[in-house]
């Protein structure tokens, strides 16, 4: 079997970075077509916004015990049967017209999706040590927010041009070109299989999820990247259904929306010094700012651009919510480093499973249709924040850095 190390993994980095996005490309290419779907099948808008959803269940759920698998049966093998099948069930969704077939197919590549970025995740830790890590892991972040910037504007082009299918062609011609480029240079790094004990592995995982700071950690996690899912899941039926925008339109919000989100990732890095309770408190604060203002636009004259003016207000709610995001990722997958593998696995599946409850939850409760629909969704999800800061008050935190999911 090919092996890679520190001295032959250029092509090895590149792979990795090729599908570290994964997750964001499998979200979010699909976004402008969500009306179009609906639509094309006969669906309401709530059964297409549970494809996105089950995705990040399923992509929730696989990490919950892919690290465990991985580690007993390596990466790359793994990772070129997911690939394989992630393209697969890309072609099966494009060309079926049952919507049950279409949400259990994407429940399935939340799961695949899971195997690929986990595995491409550890890649970086089997093959470097040091300041070489520590690089790498920084340019993760990056290079894990390509996804949501640049896929739903791919996607709005798609869409305008080829219709909703041809997203689902272009996700499975990606998983086939990343699946020849993986069995022509990938390998595996794993250095020692490891067995699974079942006993000692969820004794272990039951102390890590009984950790208070932990748990309030993962919930902040999942509150933060709930309002970016909710956004996802409302703006193409606001742009496309309420404004008559097209496709392209949702496509080059949901990239704004993706640079808020880098944004925020960037400002944590700055802010590394200040402590967790602090710059929590300050996203925050700002956060509830800019809610209260979108809040208010709902009165604005019918002259005024809407739908600009609302999605301004969201880009700063945005960058607060990957600031959040950010700081508190980084701060649970350093709480347990002789078990890292495990608890970062059980901080990404809670989270991400919670993310998509959180999400369905608000969007389906309040259904908005508005800036003031909007701003109730993310009010109630800072409604949570503003709970776990409280909860920090009774402590001091340590400061933390930066982390990709």
């Amino acid at each position: 079997m090919r092996r890679i190390t520190a001295d032959n993994a250029t092509f090895g980095v590149f792979l990795a970075f090729l599908l570290i996005p994964l997750s964001g490309i499998g979200t979010d290419i699909y976004l402008p077509s969500m009306p179009a779907m609906a639509q094309s099948l006969g669906a309401t808008a709530s059964q297409i916004q549970l494809t996105l959803t089950l995705f990040i269940a399923g992509y929730g759920l696989g990490q919950l015990v892919v690290g465990v698998l991985l580690d007993r049966f390596g990466r790359w093998r793994p990772t070129m049967v997911a690939l394989a099948l992630f393209a697969l069930s890309s072609a099966a969704i494009a060309v079926s017209d049952d919507i049950v077939v279409i949400c259990a197919l994407r429940l399935l590549q939340g799961l695949l999706g899971a195997v690929a970025v986990v595995g491409k995740r550890t890649f970086f830790v089997d093959v470097f040590r040091g300041p070489a890590l520590q690089r790498y892991l920084t340019w993760m972040t990056v290079v894990w927010s390509l996804g949501p910037i640049c896929a739903p504007f791919i996607g709005g082009f798609v869409q305008t041009h080829w219709g909703w299918r041809a997203n689902f062609v272009v996700l499975a011609v990606f998983s086939v070109i990343a699946l020849v480029l993986e069995i022509l240079g990938g390998g595996e790094t794993l250095a020692k299989p490891q067995p699974i004990r079942p006993r000692e592995v969820a004794s272990r995982a039951w102390g890590i999820m009984r950790n208070r700071s932990f748990a309030r950690g993962v919930l902040c996690v999942s509150v933060a990247y709930a309002m970016v899912m909710g956004w996802s899941m409302a703006s193409p039926f606001i742009v496309e259904t309420v404004y008559h925008r097209p496709p392209t339109t949702t496509g080059a919000l949901a990239l704004l929306m993706g640079l808020a989100w880098m944004g925020g990732g960037l400002i944590a890095r700055a802010a590394m010094a200040r402590s967790l309770a602090a710059k929590h408190q300050a996203a925050l604060l700002a956060m509830a700012g800019f809610i209260g203002l979108m809040a208010l636009t709902s009165w604005l004259p019918a002259s005024w651009p809407m739908l600009e003016v609302m999605a301004a207000v969201a880009f700063c709610i945005h960058v607060a919510a990957g600031l959040v995001f950010n700081i508190h990722f980084a701060n649970v997958l350093s709480m347990f480093p002789q078990h890292a593998a495990l608890s970062g696995g059980i901080a990404g599946g809670l989270a991400f499973l919670l993310t998509s409850l959180l999400a369905s939850l608000g969007i389906h409760l309040v259904n908005p249709q508005t800036a003031l629909g909007l701003a109730a969704v993310y009010g109630g999800l800072a409604l949570l924040l503003a709970a776990a800061w409280l909860s920090m008050l009774t402590r001091r935190e340590p400061a933390a850095a930066c982390a990709a999911p």
